[in-house]
């Protein structure tokens, strides 16, 4: 238990501040760019540094052109569309660099860099938080690498966070968000959506972006937030809440005589055998029944024909589906959207 205590102490991982579940008008969404790897060269963190802070690093000299392309890729992408694909490609190399320091056979990792930079970049949001706190900004939610705050001017607010840190940010405005609440009631860390002011909807954490969702929930989330998108404001969005119902009933009501085959479940399986009755373990074993070699971080696709029984079938054989179990999801999907409505 000594170890374990030692080790929460040491290694808490990233800063987050809880958010009250509803619905914010004019929020400004203040995200560090490539906040580990910045810290990595900032602070000059490698294996070789520790207990050496003068020592040169391997890991800031070998990830500061990469920073530094991944920050003009960054910014030119709003320009040039052909760069978002290289700007994805080097934002995971630098995450991948900051992840495997605390990997036990990478070559240049120890875990005490894993942990200094999450120390450090739990010291920056705190800091970023009091300087908007002082410039009467009022911090919403809060996330590792990323503030919500209601206040202005964010463009001051900007320029002395990026002054006192050292670290570069970027700001996106929405015209109003949605914090989701878990089922205690209590505020989801990582699930809302909102309309930016381009008038294009950010999802996170919710059914339409997850890669598990069957497409016939995707399909009707999608549009629900393809209405939404057309409200600037929370009173706007009031007047679109029949319209959004209505695309639920209408889901509803078309469930039954749905293709089976648009009720896929897709998961990436991480083991092969399970100790208990689960579908991700029946589907698992479905597909080896069908004659299907599998191995872990394969993605599987199937539709739950009894979820009661854990009866599942792959994806190309469905021909019927779990009505009960499916229309849980959709409800639950629903759920999620009017939110939206209920937090006014």
């Amino acid at each position: 238990m000594r170890y374990i205590t030692t080790l929460q102490g040491g290694d808490r991982g990233g800063m987050m501040f809880q958010p009250v579940p509803g619905i914010y008008e004019n929020v400004e969404e203040l995200d560090f760019t490539s906040m580990y790897p910045s810290i990595i060269v900032q602070s000059n963190l490698s294996p070789e540094t520790v207990g050496h802070p003068e020592r040169p690093g391997f890991l800031p000299a070998a990830l500061n052109p990469l920073l530094d392309l991944r920050i003009t890729t960054k910014r030119l992408k709003k320009t040039y569309s052909n760069l978002i694909g290289i700007d994805s490609i080097l934002k995971w190399m630098l995450v991948t660099c900051f992840g495997y320091t605390g990997y036990k056979n990478a070559k240049f990792g120890r875990i005490e860099v894993h942990e200094g930079i999450t120390r450090r970049s739990r010291e920056i949001l705190m800091q970023a938080k009091d300087i908007a706190e002082k410039m009467n900004f009022t911090v919403l939610h809060g996330i590792v690498d990323c503030l919500w705050l209601q206040g202005s001017p964010i463009t001051v607010l900007k320029e002395r966070v990026e002054r006192e840190t050292g670290l570069l940010s970027e700001v996106e405005h929405f015209d109003w968000i949605v914090f989701e609440p878990m089922n205690d009631g209590m505020g989801a860390y990582n699930q809302y959506f909102g309309r930016l002011s381009d008038g294009s909807i950010k999802v996170r954490g919710i059914a339409a972006r997850k890669h598990d969702t069957p497409e016939f929930i995707r399909t009707m989330q999608s549009q629900m937030l393809e209405v939404m998108a057309g409200a600037e404001s929370i009173a706007e969005l009031g007047e679109r809440k029949e319209q959004v119902k209505n695309i639920f009933r209408k889901t509803v009501d078309s469930l039954p005589a749905t293709d089976p085959k648009s009720m896929a479940i897709t998961r990436r399986i991480s083991r092969l055998t399970y100790a208990h009755h689960c579908l991700e373990g029946a589907a698992v074993q479905a597909y080896r029944d069908s004659g299907v070699e599998i191995a872990p971080g394969m993605k599987i696709q199937y539709v739950v024909t009894d979820s009661r029984r854990y009866k599942v079938k792959p994806a190309w054989y469905a021909d019927s589906f779990d009505l009960q179990y499916y229309r849980s999801l959709i409800d639950k999907a629903w759920a999620e959207i009017s939110f939206a409505f209920s937090a006014e």
